[in-house]
């Protein structure tokens, strides 16, 4: 199987399969023909496994909507049920969308409007190196820069870590502290010794958990 940082993984126990752990994957180890894994499972532990027939993996953009318990709301539609100290990755969306530094801030307007989104990461040879709003396109134009003379690269932070990240582990209430000591409506989730990007959430999904868990 291919598996990637992210995906989530049930373990099915035998005898009788009825006892299953959830978790999402940390690290992806060893070799396709031989793989280890690095969980974090939801019961608040970490370990490493070596997959067997009784691993599901679920890809991370297919469960997004499995993994979250659902309630029924007042008009019965299903509601996701997600409380402030639940780690972000349970409202993050994924996957997530990127431009390249070198491209203009025309092509990553365009971007935004084709994945109907708010932000983008932007990467430099695969590597995230900062995220790009709408917000920040808006003040280069009406400050009178060219969409077609500057590039992603010039508008994101100088220094990689002086871009705001947070881990998928986090709690939601600690993400909104970010957004409002830092004043910004969306946050990468990265994860990993060499950061790989695995989601990312907007000041819209955590206000939806905030007022509903008031």
């Amino acid at each position: 199987m291919t598996v990637h940082v992210g995906d989530r993984i049930v373990l099915a126990h035998e005898p009788d399969r009825a006892h299953r752990r959830h978790g999402t994957v940390r690290e992806v180890l060893g070799t396709p023909e031989s793989p280890e894994f690095r969980v974090a499972w939801d019961d608040g532990h970490e370990s490493f496994i070596c997959p067997g027939p009784e691993a599901v993996v679920l890809p991370a953009e297919a469960a997004e909507t499995a993994r979250v318990p659902r309630a029924r709301g007042e008009m019965g539609e299903d509601v996701e049920r997600v409380g402030r100290h639940d780690p972000v990755e349970r409202i993050m969306r994924s996957p997530v969308r990127t431009v390249d530094a070198a491209s203009t801030l025309r092509t990553a307007a365009e971007l935004l409007a084709e994945a109907d989104v708010g932000a983008l990461v932007v990467s430099r040879n695969g590597v995230p190196v900062g995220i790009l709003s709408e917000r920040d396109i808006v003040r280069v134009i009406a400050g009178g820069g060219d969409p077609d003379e500057v590039w992603s690269a010039d508008v994101i932070a100088v220094d990689a870590d002086d871009t705001v990240w947070a881990s998928p582990s986090d709690p939601i209430l600690q993400v909104a502290g970010l957004m409002r000591r830092h004043y910004i409506r969306h946050v990468p989730l990265r994860t990993g010794a060499r950061p790989a990007i695995v989601g990312i959430v907007s000041a819209r999904d955590v206000l939806a958990v905030l007022y509903d868990s008031r």
